[in-house]
């Protein structure tokens, strides 16, 4: 197995930290570069996380995706994925589990602030704000959001993000299709 914390590892480019952002509890700046040298992949890249936020998420589910045997165990063990309480074929609920966990709240901390984002997560979030609400928006925007992290720190690839307008696109297109 391959070490991704290798002390000589080269640092990933990563785009430029906001400018004029201030805030007394913030990591350093060249903490993101850490980060992304430790895990081999650049979460803050993912829209919505911070390096702070990266480092709640990293210190309670971990570098190792290999605990969990499919990312519907990770995102049920988050508390993001719906519980549905069925007898004899019938749903008679449906809800996601209580659970007390700072990941889970990063990530629906995630999910609230790419909503006025100009990106395909943030498109995502205000239509299923439109259908569902904000509450089960808020949901299922972490539960999209949580899918990605699991992947990117399953298999190392890197994050590359769509914008609203080529999900628009690819949208219009499958509607055709349909």
């Amino acid at each position: 197995m391959e070490s991704r914390g290798a002390p000589d590892a080269p640092r990933p480019d990563l785009p430029p930290v906001k400018e004029g952002s201030k805030t007394k509890n913030a990591p350093p700046p060249e903490t993101r570069a850490q980060y992304a040298r430790l895990l081999g992949v650049d979460l803050v890249a993912v829209m919505g996380r911070s390096a702070s936020s990266v480092q709640t998420i990293i210190s309670e589910i971990g570098t190792d995706m290999t605990r969990f045997p499919s990312v519907k165990h990770f995102c049920a063990w988050l508390g993001l994925a719906p519980r549905n309480d069925i007898s004899g074929g019938t749903v008679l609920r449906s809800r996601t589990q209580k659970v007390v966990n700072c990941a889970t709240q990063a990530f629906r901390q995630a999910a609230q602030a790419v909503a006025r984002s100009d990106s395909a997560i943030g498109a995502f979030y205000r239509t299923m704000r439109a259908r569902e609400g904000p509450q089960q928006a808020t949901v299922a925007t972490a539960h999209k959001i949580a899918r990605i992290v699991y992947h990117l720190l399953k298999y190392g690839e890197a994050y590359e993000p769509e914008s609203a307008a080529a999900d628009e696109r690819n949208r219009q297109e499958r509607e055709l299709r349909a």
